[in-house]
């Protein structure tokens, strides 16, 4: 089976329809959130659904300066959640002067998930990996939980560095277009690669067949791009993440 572990559920407009026809599919879904009051929200439309749509806990870093007063009730909810995301850092120039800000909302985030251990967080980065990975290491939440790095932009370093704590990196289809998306993927861990779409972001969702066919061309793309058969390994990886219940 393979999973999207980057999905944004609740911005769909046919969440609803997507919800319903989901298990009557083989794929899963990581919905990840951008706020604490959505996952309260969100987690109440999954019901029995819950084996194949796994709810994250999220707190976006370009939403932080406008929701910081959000985190005592993402650090509450933290204790029911078993998938975080979407969490992390944006240090690009329109999010500048919330810098700080998010540095001590992320380290909170991370201090709460490696106390409570067995998480599985999604990991926005952008311009910041490097302070990501070190906050990571700080608060040792690589030692008990699964981190995945979205759409991964930071360097060589920096990538090499998130490795060898065991991360794993989510592959969408933009990525399998850009020189920095191409050389990500040839240069992980092939028991590090798992999937995301990003929808509604990098494409339009009208049903699950549509994103079970999306799943199916990144995964081939990846593999043209390595030059290897990964898809079942990719199922694997899939699994191992997706099948901790929530």
């Amino acid at each position: 089976m393979l999973v999207d572990t980057h999905f944004h559920l609740d911005l769909m407009e046919n969440m609803q329809l997507l919800i319903k026809q989901v298990k009557d599919a083989n794929i899963g879904i990581i919905a990840v959130g951008t706020t604490p009051l959505a996952y309260r929200q969100e987690i109440k439309f999954i019901n029995e659904n819950r084996n194949f749509i796994k709810v994250g806990l999220g707190l976006h870093p370009q939403l932080v300066e406008q929701r910081s007063q959000e985190i005592d009730l993402f650090l509450q909810l933290s204790q029911e959640a078993k998938y975080i995301g979407e969490v992390g850092l944006d240090f690009n120039k329109d999010y500048g002067k919330s810098k700080m800000m998010q540095i001590d909302c992320f380290r909170e985030i991370a201090r709460k998930c490696a106390i409570e251990g067995e998480k599985v967080l999604s990991i926005h980065s952008v311009k910041a990996s490097k302070v990501a990975i070190e906050i990571l290491q700080e608060e040792k939440v690589f030692n008990n939980c699964k981190c995945i790095f979205h759409w991964f932009t930071g360097s060589v370093s920096e990538r090499k560095l998130a490795i060898s704590n065991g991360a794993y990196f989510s592959i969408n289809p933009k990525m399998l277009q850009t020189k920095g998306g191409k050389d990500l993927i040839c240069n992980i861990p092939e028991d590090r690669i798992l999937l995301e779409t990003d929808a509604p972001f990098t494409m339009k969702c009208n049903s699950v067949e549509d994103l079970d066919k999306e799943l199916n061309r990144i995964a081939r793309g990846i593999c043209s791009i390595r030059n290897e058969d990964v898809i079942s390994q990719i199922e694997d990886n899939s699994m191992r993440i997706f099948e901790n219940n929530q």
